[in-house]
């Protein structure tokens, strides 16, 4: 018997519904009618349940200041924070990391928070600001910026401009990375492999079974080995409680 699902909070701000729908199992975000942006088994939280997430978490891999192992603290920056799926993630798995999120809408922030079981720490911080506004007065430096920015209509087209990428590339550290999400349709956008291709040197990208198109960009002086960091995956992989590494071996250069 499918389970009977139930519509726990629906309410409209200024850029659309905001819905969390609950299957007793599952709990769910939504910003429109037919779709939904993020998904959270009740009983195990912390598990990434889209494989966007896990190629983005990837990212953490690739350099030594943001490996699980890593003891001196470092900073991330998630721009877009749906349910705080990444989120929660990096919180529990990373205890050196300091993680920053910035989100547009107070009520995505408030609904995380209450359904969802998003930290109250002062490792994670919360920022309500539009990312492409943030971006250009912060002055802080970090290890990853993560881009996930999505509307009801889907992925927030801002964050494939010349533009916005640039403003990302300002806000990493020597050897840092960015992640970006976008949908395999984006792939054959020219102006937006031209944009990566003029800000960075290291460019690679992974193919989900969902459709989404994960960049990952960087102008570390090292490309990526591909075969150690399908190991690096595995060992994360057995920590976290499910695949990485099978996602590792999609990656492939930009």
């Amino acid at each position: 018997m499918p389970a009977i699902s139930s519509t726990l909070f629906y309410q409209y701000d200024e850029y659309g519904p905001v819905k969390v729908i609950d299957d007793g199992n599952h709990r769910r975000l939504s910003f429109g009618a037919d779709d939904f942006q993020s998904c959270m088994v009740k009983e195990a939280p912390l598990q990434l349940q889209f494989d966007y997430l896990r190629a983005m978490v990837l990212a953490t891999l690739l350099q030594p200041s943001t490996h699980p192992n890593a003891i001196n603290p470092n900073e991330v920056l998630l721009l877009g924070l749906g349910a705080g799926s990444l989120a929660r993630f990096l919180y529990a798995y990373f205890p050196a990391m300091q993680v920053s999120v910035v989100e547009l809408r107070q009520l995505v922030i408030s609904v995380a928070s209450r359904f969802f079981e998003l930290p109250d720490s002062p490792r994670l911080e919360v920022i309500q600001d539009n990312a492409a506004d943030f971006l250009a007065y912060d002055n802080n430096h970090y290890a990853l910026v993560m881009s996930d920015i999505y509307t009801e209509e889907g992925v927030d087209h801002a964050q494939l401009s010349e533009g916005y990428i640039n403003a990302c590339k300002a806000r990493l550290k020597p050897n840092g990375w960015l992640v970006l999400n976008c949908w395999y349709e984006h792939k054959g956008r020219a102006s937006l492999a031209q944009a990566l291709r003029q800000a960075f040197t290291q460019l690679y990208c992974c193919h989900t079974q969902s459709g989404n198109w994960v960049i990952f960009a960087s102008n570390a002086t090292k490309p990526i080995d591909i075969k150690a960091l399908i190991n690096e995956a595995k060992n994360l992989s057995a920590h976290a409680g499910f695949s990485l590494h099978a996602i590792a071996r999609k990656l492939q250069k930009f």
